[in-house]
């Protein structure tokens, strides 16, 4: 018999993405469709959520036998926070209250087998599974659940590789699904290669350069003047103009990095002290 898969993308239509002009829904369904094509190219039966309540989602991922329950979203935080969560089912807490993963459960297992592919994929980091049995959809499956959250969609960087990378995505978790179901997974010709994720770097960046404007740049501007490197009147407010070039230029000149006014990964790595 065939396993089964419930794929339940989230319904967040108000949660806008950094960029783009879009929503956490309409880039988890995304992502959901190329993981459902995936799936059913590699034998697995599959069943799609649809905008509902979650109650009525559990409901049917229970009546249609789901093998694995996958709720798919994109995380926010504070602009800051990166990296890809995972979270399994567990009711045994700890002494401080937290609750405790049993490395030998299903739900840690399959998380693991997902996030084994899908972690070095992501821009983002540390990459994690936690326990939280707070979740609906976690807490309430007959199936075994793996609740994924793709990254942090509220830093400007990552949502634009999200954005970019819906059908790598939903081919990716597929791919780990299907190892945690014990089933070949068919590879596609028509999905792009993933790029290795830098992990010399204590937070994913993009070079930036004048003009650019968004969140990392206000941390680099941030960083900048924590250094003495002052970027202007205006301080950092996310908008790369000739202050920060002029800031930017100095400090690479300083540090030998050659002054070409663009942050770069020599730039970010000295900056950010790695």
């Amino acid at each position: 018999m065939a396993k089964r898969v419930y794929l339940s993308p989230s319904d967040q239509r108000r949660n806008t993405y950094a960029v783009g002009d879009t929503t956490e829904a309409i880039q988890c369904g995304r992502i959901a469709e190329a993981c459902k094509a995936a799936l059913e190219r590699s034998g697995v039966e599959v069943m799609l959520g649809q905008y509902d309540t979650m109650q009525n989602r559990v409901a049917a991922s229970n009546r249609f036998g789901a093998d694995l329950h996958v709720p798919i979203h994109s995380n926010a935080c504070n602009g800051k926070a990166s990296g890809t969560h995972l979270f399994c089912y567990s009711n045994t807490k700890g002494s401080k209250g937290n609750y405790i993963i049993d490395k030998n459960s299903a739900g840690y297992k399959a998380c693991k087998a997902v996030l084994d592919v899908l972690g070095p994929v992501t821009p983002g980091a540390p990459d994690v599974i936690r326990a939280y049995p707070a979740l609906y959809e976690v807490k309430h499956p007959a199936a075994t659940t793996v609740y994924i959250e793709v990254d942090f969609h509220d830093v400007p960087n990552i949502a634009q590789w999200i954005i970019d990378n819906t059908t790598l995505i939903g081919e990716t978790i597929a791919k780990g699904l299907c190892a945690a179901l014990g089933v070949t997974f068919v590879e596609s010709a028509n999905v792009p290669v993933p790029v290795e994720k830098d992990t010399t770097l204590p937070m994913q960046v993009r070079m930036l350069k004048r003009g650019m404007k968004g969140a990392d740049v206000k941390t680099l501007q941030a960083a900048l003047t924590a250094y003495g490197f002052s970027c202007g009147s205006a301080g950092a407010d996310g908008d790369f103009g000739s202050g920060t070039e002029t800031a930017l230029k100095k400090f690479q000149t300083k540090y030998g990095l050659g002054a070409d006014g663009i942050a770069g990964k020599g730039t970010w790595g000295k900056l950010l002290g790695v």
